[in-house]
């Protein structure tokens, strides 16, 4: 069995190559879209893979089918045919110059084999009396006879010209199909390849900049903008996706905020952040609750922030001991409930969180997540955290890192709000609003205009 491979624009295309190249008997194995072109993965153009096979059998009937089919063709014919169709070439259309100019060549080429082959044909011409006379003659083999009766060779054969022009003009159709490829590979303008470097560094996935990048493109093919506002478009396209996913924080009519996470991000620190600001700035009585027992120093951790802020605070271990520590709570405005971190990859871990997360009415769950971690890990720990209801997330750590394009990537993959930033220990001082324009200008940094 021969298999082969196409890439095509259209199943049509495909069907006609098929047949060309694999003959009628040819099956089709597979499609699958696909892109192709563009340059450093911008860009890129759908098109259609094709995957076709034949039996080997039916390859060699077909191509003896073909033979069959085709009339033999004058020598006389064939300098002229080449030169009218590579001369109809250039008069159909501006853009097949370079493939007449290939023609001509491949003409020139031809007219060569041909004298050639009527050198060799007069030579045997001259010797056929002797050689046909000798004992030893072989009649030649079917399809070998290329000289035939002289009348024949001289006779004017329109069937086998016409053959030789549309040989020609699939040859037109094929260097127009290399132009359109060249087309898909023109110059990307100075100004991608910058903002690619860039937001590359900052580890922004492709598929998220490349979505940026297209939309600009659109504007320039549509002359709505030049070359010289490229950054500045790009830097507008950000500070809208920003813009469409920067929530506010804690809802005034929330009366339950549930803080999740991974081990390590600082979720308790954040918890003391959020209370302050909630008692400070909005005057709210707020209450603590805690279910990490499992960290010998996590509960005092928390009851010294209690303290400090002076608020009371609840220790439980069973969804039995929320209720009734919620229920202790009933003065508080609102009431923080710490969970264990867990080992995200532990799906029986995480799971008991479900038993403690239980969103009640004017309740919110906070995923809080740091901000040096990869964007692989962030997508499997929110995937996980995810099973028992996200609302929003917190990213932490924002000082120990100069990336933040594993953030972009999270918000772009997630139907996540980000509600708050924290780039430092001090309580409260070190949590932040996220505001669109100096997230934009740290993604961007020396390009951001």
């Amino acid at each position: 069995m021969r298999v082969k491979q196409y890439i095509v624009e259209t199943m049509p295309e495909a069907m006609l190559q098929i047949r060309k190249d694999l003959g009628g008997n040819a099956v089709i194995l597979s499609t699958k879209e696909i892109k192709v072109g563009g340059m450093m993965g911008m860009f890129r153009k759908k098109r259609i893979e094709v995957v076709a096979a034949v039996e080997e059998e039916d390859k060699k009937e077909a191509k003896k089918q073909i033979q069959n089919q085709v009339a033999s063709v004058p020598r006389s014919y064939v300098p002229e045919a080449y030169r009218q169709t590579a001369r109809s070439f250039v008069n159909e259309a501006s853009e097949a110059e370079s493939a007449a100019q290939v023609v001509e060549q491949y003409a020139d080429e031809k007219r060569k084999e041909t004298a050639a082959a009527e050198s060799m044909n007069n030579d045997s011409d001259r010797g056929r009396g002797k050689f046909e006379s000798s004992t030893d003659y072989k009649p030649r083999p079917e399809g070998a006879d290329f000289s035939g009766s002289s009348s024949a060779v001289q006779e004017p054969n329109k069937q086998g010209q016409q053959e030789l022009m549309s040989e020609l003009k699939e040859l037109k159709k094929m260097m127009t199909q290399l132009s359109r490829q060249n087309e898909l590979a023109d110059p990307v303008p100075e100004e991608f390849l910058f903002l690619k470097e860039r937001l590359s560094n900052q580890e922004v996935r492709t598929e998220v900049f490349e979505s940026w990048f297209e939309t600009v493109q659109t504007q320039l093919n549509a002359k709505e903008l030049d070359e010289n506002e490229i950054v500045q478009s790009v830097q507008q396209q950000i500070l809208t996706f920003l813009e469409e996913r920067i929530d506010a924080g804690i809802l005034p009519g929330t009366r339950i905020v549930y803080v999740a996470g991974p081990t390590g991000v600082g979720k308790t620190t954040t918890i003391a952040k959020l209370a302050a600001e909630q008692m400070f700035k909005h005057h709210r009585k707020v209450g603590f609750i805690t279910s990490d027992t499992y960290r010998i120093s996590a509960v005092e951790q928390l009851r010294t922030y209690a303290s400090i802020l002076n608020v009371p605070l609840e220790v439980v271990q069973s969804p039995g001991d929320t209720q009734r520590a919620i229920s202790r709570l009933q003065d508080c405005d609102l009431i923080f409930m710490d969970t264990a971190g867990r080992n995200y990859r532990n799906e029986l871990l995480v799971s008991e969180l479900q038993s403690l997360l239980a969103p009640v009415e004017n309740s919110e769950t906070f995923l809080v997540m740091s901000m040096t971690s990869k964007s692989t890990d962030m997508f499997e720990i929110t995937e996980h955290f995810s099973k028992y209801g996200l609302d929003k997330i917190i990213f932490t750590k924002m000082d120990e890192t100069g990336t933040c394009g594993p953030m972009i990537n999270l918000l772009h993959h997630f139907p996540l709000k980000l509600a708050y930033v924290t780039n430092g220990q001090n309580v409260p001082d070190d949590l932040l609003k996220p505001d669109p324009a100096s997230l934009t200008k740290q993604l961007l940094g020396e390009l951001a205009k």
